[in-house]
């Protein structure tokens, strides 16, 4: 299985970055697992360490030592630590303490995971301190390791000083006398300082020889006044070397008791080394963590085979990405297309990212791609034939397919290369049609490559099997290793023939022989595939007609429940306002008539009274003006609402009449039936058994005759959905027009807070219109005060869904990524 997605190899690579034996063995280990927990913890952590590389230069880089065979060899009594694995010792406990001391001070803000993981190792904090006070960072023991091994080596010190002297004073005699060369220098024989004597006069001075040279014409004499203070030196070197060992058995007592946290704290350094090394190569090839779901699928953008990747990166070269979205709903992708065109790469590719992640590895791909678990994941692919065996490569394929059936199930991620191929085509084609045709029933998930036709059209019997094409230059006849998912693609071997040069009077036979609706057949399947993504745009956007309309009628109906709720209130409140104008009339005409009859009806009383009662009259005809205008605006208001209610209830009795058209009883040729219970009519044509033949828009088409439904209509209506499309064209046409010119992407740097706010509101607005799922917002990094207030106003927004900084290569914190709902 590794082998044939070449998964060792992504194993070689990340072991190449490891700096320890254990460290090694765990990438020997790491295997694929189907526990949604565990992958998702190994990821989390290999994400971390991934950002530490990128963002931190604080966190410790070298001496990942592995010491736990030492350790362990230390549980054993009266073992005595070795003096470089002393040295290994102090340089790795440093490296720990770094460790634990960065994510300590982090306190799991940044890196939670790694935080946990760093809180189960304890540590002796004087275990280091009295390593360092031992040995220095050459592996030297300190003078003042102990007062013994201080003393011995002032010794040493003080009798290599007299030992240099007196041969200093034997070298100058030897010189002056004759017996050693003019040129002649101290030397070192044996351990033992000694000087070149010429051999003629070797025994001119008293001592002891420990050498000659190769010609024998010079010995080397260590002189009698030196022996002694040599061997007084010697002494203090054993002296010396025993002092050491009885420090090395001091601190191996000291570290005895510890020996179970010190290992543990060692496994968690080949952890960290381990994590390190994954990161690493994750940014290699730059890999990121996409969103991991427990349940089998792929939603996978901008996906690349991390090999192909870097093999390309040598060469200057770019690698074409791909995206894939399989679901249990659409679960199984034919892939189809011309020779070296890439249908095998991009197989191996959708195996090699899944068995990566689910061995906790990081994957390149956008970070928005989403993953699912599986519990198993089946390839079949390459010539497999095997002389031992006596299998021929058809029969190793059967054996596989048979194996795959005997595990296939919901959970289950298979991927076939050149299904149904190695044997004759006919026989070959039906048994991978059967098989898929299971595959399909048991809601496995898969990725098949094949050229068969027969296989391409199962994508229109089943809606759950999807077509794909690695597109073609069909102008330069050169492969664009694209996948493109919704249509089938072509083998062009007429074409590939052509251009390669080969016989024209064969190319022209063969076209005689295949006859020219084959050769048309691929191209009509294309076209068959381009109609239904054209029907699939039309249902999609009938249903933003439908939704736009819903929420229209939804706001007027909440408008008339406000209305009629103020409509009483008015009504009351026009009642009162009446009753006080009568009531002021009633007081004014009494007043007057008061008036008059205490001025004994004087004329001049009398008129100045009349005036003053005509002043009141005119105020109150005017009140009485302003409340008649007011109750005519809202009669208008009324009229409108009741306009929309007719429009609904005109609506809701059309769509009563077409339940009244339908007719029970069987169904007879010359029907006018409806499909799919929807608003397409047709007229039946043809009975097969369970399936029917159905003519509708000069189109023919068979459909299972329990998508029809018998209808009294005596002729196919006028389609009532293309007529309510008419009444929201404009709108349509304004929504079209501004997702042409829709930057997903705003730059709001060098705006003051309320302009960049404002422009930000419009933004969102828009998107939400438009439907978009995925926001940039530039706002750079400075002192970070617009990026606070940009966050602040989208934390309100329930349209929102999240929000993060974008990744480091793609602007960090001075660019928001808005995730909308």
């Amino acid at each position: 299985m590794e082998s044939k997605l070449s998964f060792d190899k992504i194993r070689e690579l990340v072991d190449a970055e490891t700096t320890n034996a254990l460290s090694h063995r765990m990438v020997g280990e790491m295997s694929f697992s189907t526990d949604y927990t565990r992958v998702s913890l190994e990821l989390r952590r290999t994400e971390e360490f991934r950002q530490i590389l990128l963002m931190e230069n604080s966190f410790p880089s070298q001496d990942f030592f592995d010491l736990t065979e030492e350790l362990e060899r230390l549980k054993v009594g009266n073992t005595v630590i070795d003096l470089e694995a002393m040295v290994d010792l102090k340089a790795s406990l440093q490296t720990i303490n770094g460790c634990l001391r960065f994510l300590a001070n982090d306190g799991g803000v940044r890196y939670p995971e790694l935080f946990r993981m760093s809180q189960s190792v304890e540590l002796d904090a004087q275990l280091l301190k009295r390593v360092s006070k031992i040995v220095d960072d050459k592996g030297e023991i300190y003078d003042d390791a102990s007062p013994a091994l201080l003393e011995i080596r002032r010794q040493m010190n003080r009798k290599r000083t007299e030992v240099d002297v007196q041969i200093g004073k034997s070298l100058s005699r030897a010189k002056r006398e004759g017996w050693a060369p003019e040129n002649a220098e101290v030397t070192i024989r044996n351990g033992r300082l000694v000087i070149p004597m010429l051999d003629t006069h070797r025994r001119k001075m008293k001592g002891l020889i420990h050498d000659e040279s190769a010609t024998r014409q010079t010995a080397f004499l260590e002189p009698a006044e030196v022996v002694e203070l040599n061997n007084d030196l010697r002494e203090l070197e054993f002296a010396e070397k025993h002092e050491i060992q009885k420090i090395l058995a001091t601190l191996t007592d000291y570290i005895r008791p510890q020996l179970p946290s010190l290992i543990n704290a060692y496994w968690f350094l080949a952890r960290i080394d381990f994590l390190r090394a994954k990161a690493r190569f994750a940014i290699s090839i730059q890999a990121v963590m996409p969103i991991v779901n427990d349940r089998p699928m792929t939603d996978w953008i901008d996906a690349r085979h991390p090999l192909l990747f870097l093999n390309h990166r040598q060469q200057g070269r770019e690698v074409v990405p791909f995206s894939l979205k399989l679901t249990p709903e659409k679960s199984i992708l034919v892939i189809s297309g011309p020779n070296a065109g890439g249908k095998s790469v991009c197989l191996k590719a959708v195996g090699l990212l899944q068995y990566m992640l689910q061995c906790g590895l990081l994957v390149p791909c956008r970070e928005t791609s989403e993953f699912g678990i599986f519990n198993s994941v089946f390839i079949d692919i390459g010539d497999q034939q095997s002389l031992e065996n006596d299998l021929s490569t058809y029969s190793s394929h059967l054996q596989n397919m048979k194996q795959l059936l005997t595990v296939a199930d919901d959970r289950t991620l298979f991927l076939l290369d050149e299904l149904g191929g190695g044997t004759e085509p006919r026989s070959g084609c039906a048994i991978a049609e059967a098989l898929l045709e299971e595959l399909y029933k048991r809601h496995s998930i898969g990725v098949v490559t094949t050229h068969f036709a027969e296989l391409k059209l199962l994508a229109d019997k089943y809606e759950g099997i999807v077509n794909g094409a690695m597109l073609y230059d069909t102008e330069r006849m050169l492969p664009l290793y694209k996948l493109s998912v919704g249509l089938p693609g072509s083998s062009f071997a007429f074409e590939i023939a052509t251009k390669i040069g080969f016989p024209l009077d064969i190319l022209e036979a063969a076209e005689q022989k295949v006859g020219g609706e084959m050769l048309n057949f691929e191209h009509q399947l294309q076209q068959l595939e381009l109609d239904k993504q054209e029907v699939a745009r039309q249902r999609a956007e009938l249903r933003v007609s439908d939704d736009f309309l819903n929420d229209v009628i939804v706001k007027y109906q909440r408008l008339t429940e406000k209305l009629e709720g103020k409509k009483y209130d008015i009504l009351s409140e026009a009642r009162q306002q009446a009753r006080q104008i009568l009531t002021d009339a009633n007081k004014t005409v009494e007043r007057t008539i008061a008036e008059i009859k205490e001025a004994n009806a004087e004329r001049q009383r009398t008129q100045q009274a009349r005036s003053d009662m005509q002043r009141d009259l005119d105020l109150l005809e005017s009140q009485q003006q302003d409340h008649d205008r007011q109750r005519q605006e809202q009669r208008h208001k009324n009229k409108t609402i009741d306009h929309f209610a007719d429009q609904e209830r005109t609506t809701d009795r059309s769509s009563q009449q077409e339940t009244d058209d339908v007719v029970e009883g069987p169904l007879m040729v010359g029907d006018i039936v409806r499909i799919d219970g929807g608003d397409t009519y047709g007229h039946l044509v043809e009975l097969k058994g369970k399936k029917a033949v159905v003519e509708s828009n000069s189109l023919r088409m068979t459909i299972a005759v329990d998508r029809l439904t018998k209808t009294r209509k005596k002729a196919i209506p006028v389609d009532k959905t293309q007529q309510r499309n008419n009444r929201f064209q404009s709108i349509y046409d304004d929504i079209n027009e501004k997702r042409k010119v829709f930057n997903p992407t705003l730059d709001l740097r060098g705006k003051r807070a309320e302009e960049a706010l404002d422009e930000l509101r419009h933004f969102i607005d828009d998107a939400q219109l438009l439907s978009e799922k995925e926001l940039r917002i530039l706002h750079g990094k400075g002192y970070g005060i617009l990026k606070t207030i940009i966050r602040q106003y989208l934390q309100g927004l329930s349209e929102v869904q999240s929000y993060h900084s974008a990744p480091v290569d793609l602007g960090g914190d001075g660019i928001t990524v808005v995730h909308m709902r």
